[in-house]
This record gives C-alpha cells, sequence and structure tokens, in this order.
C-alpha cells in the first residue's frame, strides 16, 4: 500500500459511493451467476476482487472491502486487500478451506476441485481460473477496451458519405418527391464542435471527429432557422464555443428555444459563472422586438459520472467536475430569469426511489450550498412511464425517478429542472458494469415481441455539423448528405424519402433480419442491447449494412406495390 496522502473532505465520499458501487455490483453478480445454475462462491469473490482492483485505489480498499458485517466473511478480507493476482486469490482462498474443520460446503467444494485436477493445487488454481475466465468478467482491461474501441469508432466515422453511402444516398434521390408538404422539425441540432476533456466513464465517445476549420457558419444557421423553433447546440463540452451560440441567440428570429449543452467546468467561481449568464441573457434581450420571443435552457451534465471522484497513482482524490461548479450555477441561475437551467442526469439504482435526493450527487450538491447557506426544495417528481428493471436484480421492476423541480428556498419562483435518462452502452458505456446504470431491457423486449413501434420512436430529427454534414439525432452516423456541397432542398428530400428512416423511426423489426443476411453477429448484438435505441444504433454503423437495408427495404416496398398477378 503507498502512503496515504492527507485526509480529503472527499475521502468519506469517494469510501460511501465506493461502497455502495461494491455492494450493487457484487450482488448483481451473485445473481447472475445463480441464474447460470448456482456456480461456486469463489467465483462471486473472484469478481470482488477483480473490481475493488480495478475500480477502488489501494488506500481506500480497507474501508470499502470491510463492508459486510457477516463474521463468515471476515477472512475474504485479507485476500481480497493482500493478493496481487486473481492465481494468488485462489491458492490462499483454497489454502483457507482446507485448513478448516467440517462441516462446510466449502471445504467440500474445495475437495472435489483438487481430486478432479488429481490432487495438484497449481494444476486446481489453473482449472478454476479457466473456469472463471469463460464466464466472461473482466475480460479485459479498462484501457485496452478503450482503446479498441477508440479504432471501431474512427472506422465507423471514416466510412460516413464513403462510396457505399454515397451510392445509398442515390437510390434514395431516385425515389419520386412525397406529395404531402413537409413538416417543420420538432427540433434542430447545430453541432459548431465535437470535443470534451473529461473523458467520463459511460460517453458514447471513445473518439469524436474532429471538425476541420469551418467557414462562417451563418448559411447553416439561417437555413435552421427556417425549419424549426427549437435548436440544440452540442456536440461535448461548447464552453469555447459560446460567442457563436450568443450570435445564434441575436440572429436567429423564428427560434424559441437555443438549447446548450455544457459539463459545468465553466463555473469554477461565482464571478466566471455569472458573466457567463449574464452575457446569454444580454443576447436574448438584444433580440428585436419583431423576433419570436425566446429563452435559453442552459443544459448541465450533473450524475454520477460527471461529478465522479476519482483517485491519481498516489491516492489524491479529485472530483472531475467539481459539484462546487454545479452549486455556483444554482446559485446563479435565479438573478437570470431569460436562462432556464436544467441539470441532466444519469439514472442509477438510487432513481429507485427518494435515495435520489438523500445520497450520491444530488445529496452533495444539497451539503455544498447548505454551506453558502442556502437551501433546495423539491416541489415535485415524476415517474418514469415504463417499468425498468433494478440493476442489480432485474426481478425488481418499477418506475424510476425521471423529473424533478426544486428551487433554492431563497427563491421560491424560480426552478431549476432535473432531468434524468437512461445510459445505453456505446462507447466507454460498453465497459461500465450493469449495477451502474438503469438500461432499457423490458422496453427492448417488449418492441422485439410484437414487431417494432413505440410511444417514443427513434429520434430521427436533423443533425447540423458546421463542417455542413446532416446527420440524426439519434445516429449520428447516418448522413443524409453535407449541405455546404448540396443544395439543402436534396439535403431535406432525402430525410423525407428515405425508407431506413421510416423502419429505424418505428423500430421496424425487419431491420434485424436484414442485419442477419450480412453480417453473422445479430443474436450476441441483441444480447448487448441495453435498449431499443441502442440495438437499431449499432445495426446500422456500418456503411455496408446500411446500403443492404436500403436495398431490400427498397426492393420490399416495390413488391408491395405491385398489382396482383
Amino acid at each position: 500500500m503507498s502512503e496515504r496522502p492527507p485526509s480529503s473532505p472527499l475521502e468519506k465520499e469517494y469510501v460511501a459511493t465506493k461502497q455502495r458501487g461494491f455492494k450493487a455490483a457484487v450482488n448483481r453478480c451473485n445473481r447472475d451467476l445463480a441464474s447460470r445454475g448456482g456456480e461456486s462462491h469463489l467465483f462471486g469473490y473472484l469478481f470482488a476482487w477483480n473490481w475493488l482492483t480495478t475500480h477502488v485505489h489501494e488506500n481506500y480498499r480497507q474501508e470499502v472491502a470491510g463492508l459486510s458485517r457477516n463474521p463468515e466473511h471476515h477472512y475474504l478480507i485479507p485476500l481480497l486487500l493482500k493478493t496481487a493476482t486473481p492465481g494468488q486469490f485462489v491458492r490462499r482462498y483454497l489454502e483457507h478451506w482446507l485448513q478448516q474443520e467440517d462441516p462446510d460446503p466449502r471445504i467440500e467444494e474445495v475437495r472435489q476441485w483438487l481430486v478432479h485436477h488429481d490432487g495438484d493445487p497449481a494444476k486446481t488454481t489453473q482449472g478454476i481460473l479457466t473456469a472463471w475466465r469463460e464466464l466472461g468478467y473482466f475480460k479485459e482491461p479498462f484501457q485496452s477496451a478503450v482503446r479498441r474501441s477508440q479504432k471501431e469508432q474512427k472506422n465507423i466515422f471514416r466510412e460516413i458519405l464513403g462510396s457505399q453511402d454515397q451510392e445509398r444516398l442515390t437510390l434514395i434521390d431516385a425515389l419520386p418527391a412525397p406529395l404531402d408538404p413537409p413538416l417543420p422539425f420538432a427540433k434542430l441540432g447545430l453541432i459548431p464542435a465535437m470535443a470534451c476533456t473529461q473523458g467520463c466513464r459511460h460517453c458514447m465517445f471513445v473518439w469524436r471527429p474532429p471538425l476541420k476549420e469551418h467557414p462562417d457558419p451563418s448559411p447553416l444557421m439561417t437555413w435552421v432557422n427556417t425549419l424549426t423553433e427549437n435548436v440544440l447546440f452540442t456536440g461535448g463540452d461548447l464552453t469555447g464555443e459560446l460567442a457563436g451560440f450568443e450570435k445564434a441567440v441575436r440572429t436567429m428570429d423564428r427560434i424559441t428555444t437555443f438549447a446548450i449543452l455544457l459539463n459545468g467546468a465553466f463555473a469554477d467561481t461565482i464571478g466566471h459563472t455569472q458573466e457567463i449568464f449574464a452575457a446569454l441573457q444580454q443576447a436574448i434581450q438584444s433580440r428585436p422586438a419583431h423576433f419570436a420571443p425566446a429563452t435559453v435552457a442552459l443544459q448541465i451534465s450533473f450524475d454520477e459520472f460527471h461529478q465522479e471522484i476519482t483517485a491519481n497513482r498516489k491516492g489524491v482524490l479529485k472530483e472531475k467536475i467539481p459539484v462546487s461548479h454545479i452549486a455556483n450555477i444554482v446559485q446563479c441561475a435565479p438573478l437570470y430569469p431569460q436562462v432556464r437551467v436544467s441539470l441532466l442526469h444519469k439514472q442509477n439504482l438510487l432513481n429507485f426511489s427518494n435515495d435520489l435526493f438523500r445520497k450520491g450527487v444530488f445529496a452533495r450538491l444539497a451539503r455544498e450550498l447548505g454551506q453558502r447557506g442556502l437551501q433546495i426544495q423539491v416541489l415535485s417528481t415524476a415517474p418514469s412511464q415504463r417499468q425498468k428493471a433494478h440493476p442489480t436484480d432485474p426481478s425488481h421492476q418499477g418506475a424510476v425517478l425521471r423529473d424533478a423541480i426544486f428551487v433554492l428556498t431563497s427563491h421560491p419562483d424560480s426552478p431549476i429542472h432535473l432531468m434524468s435518462s437512461t445510459i445505453d452502452a456505446y462507447g466507454r458505456a460498453a465497459f461500465l458494469d450493469p449495477s451502474e446504470y438503469v438500461a432499457e431491457k423490458i422496453w427492448l423486449e417488449e418492441i422485439l415481441s410484437r414487431g417494432g413501434g413505440a410511444q417514443e420512436p427513434f429520434d430521427t430529427d436533423l443533425m447540423v455539423r458546421h463542417d455542413g454534414l446532416v446527420t440524426l439525432f439519434s445516429a449520428i452516423h447516418i448522413a443524409l448528405g453535407n449541405v455546404l456541397n448540396e443544395t439543402p432542398e436534396v439535403v431535406l428530400a432525402r430525410h423525407r424519402k428515405d425508407p431506413l428512416l421510416r423502419a429505424l423511426e418505428k423500430f421496424d423489426a425487419r431491420l434485424l433480419d436484414l442485419y442477419g443476411e450480412v453480417k453473422e453477429d445479430l443474436q450476441e448484438r441483441v444480447a448487448k442491447a441495453t435498449g431499443p435505441h441502442h440495438l437499431f444504433h449499432q445495426l446500422t454503423e456500418r456503411a455496408e449494412v446500411r446500403l443492404h437495408m436500403t436495398r431490400r427495404l427498397l426492393e420490399t416496398e416495390h413488391a408491395d406495390s405491385q398489382p396482383p398477378s
């Protein structure tokens, strides 16, 4: 164990958070092992050892590992803390139980393992480790998995508007134009940059395609201004793009809601926070009187990932985005009524009860504000419309707390919105333990069982990058063209005619069959999918699949339109 750094105010919260995570992950693993037919307790203990060594700095493992008060588990603490490898853990486990007296089922289990491996402790250890690896837990070190995922994402983005995508768009262009006039979009996205310095463990991006030096985005803003009343600026943390956002607020006359997604890093002091709020409110107030009345929606990422407490190699603790930054935002928000604040939160096991407000990151926010003499009052909460499975016990299902409105008691007329959503296993999130987040497995099963259809469709509203690329909200790998190289009318016509988009919107189960005609890993994709958006996003990631799906959908539509012979 390294020399422990001086005590940090974050230490208590770090240990408490890791204890919750440790307990949740081990409970999930034990239920998973039981569902496989009652695998050995040792595999659960190996999972616990791997989790601790992966997620907890050695300086704090004793507090985290000592969570269990069961005397029967006390012998495990030195095994968890003082073994350097899985093999060493297994050997010491075997030695411990061979020294114990009957009766205990674990003694008999150890003896049977030895008999199965000719009484050789070394062969027994290797046999147990082989069986453990076959279970699939901790198959790959996190950094290695991230590098592999980064390579995969680069390949996916390289294919966008390549030869196969161009062939797909040619097929769409050949289709007749729809007779109905186009409807306005509920919203559109503008992506001035794709970058973030945080690398949060749940982020869908392992690699973001860099945007080349882009021309004046005014023509893009003018175009988007004609298509919708609601615009979201996104792409990462856009603190460096606030000047362009303020320009949009001042010049886009039809837009009524300007939303921007930030991670809160800008709010390091009250002074800096007030400067940002004042500039945004000034941009709203500078709009000419004949412009549509508008507000700014400041959307701030706030959850157990963005505010995660991490330890460096020496065990020094720090927050990714400090909770004090979010407190600065909440404290300043009531002073600028034309800037609405929403805290965007990723759902976890705390969402299944009011523990959401008593533990975790929200409780940290309340404590930080309390130290400033400010108090939070939660005015209302709203549950999710769908039942969701508890991340540690899928048999426990219920509605989670999805939305909440809270105020500072000193400003009861200035509500702040907390809006929570699920995590899908894109990018880094693919390597999270399933106990860390709420997935949409139940909803996915319902959609697949009925062949498609959903109250919340796959989002095919447009995202427009400042380099002209036009993609979809729920699938930025599906491109409809580039409005700096082609006319906007052509791109919009593709959006209306594209049969793949229509199939995606309703989660059409035919797409699974079409994917299976090209790729051999369909069942693996379905098994790993965390929800319908995640599954259908995965099915369309590669250009060859998008082209094949479009061809086959057009063939089906042509066959259906032919009169019977």
